[in-house]
């Protein structure tokens, strides 16, 4: 069973990190001019959203740290 959970873990925060990735490109393809996003609602959106998941990342990525380790 931890195993499973183990891998549960690991799978949301792959899933994570890809958003918060995605969100970052937005926010750079934005910046930089190459969407089309005349009032630059990109880069608000992906800062904040990439802001938001980053500590639900770092959550995820302990706990899945902690479920590998096993307790002496």
């Amino acid at each position: 069973m931890r195993t499973v959970l183990r891998f549960v873990v690991l799978a949301a925060f792959a899933c994570v990190a890809l958003v918060i990735t995605l969100n970052l490109g937005v926010a750079v393809l934005s910046v930089t001019g190459l969407s089309a996003d005349p009032h630059g609602y990109g880069v608000i959106f992906g800062v904040a959203v990439s802001v938001v998941l980053a500590p639900v990342a770092l959550g995820l990525w302990l706990l899945y740290r902690y479920l590998r380790h096993p307790r002496a």
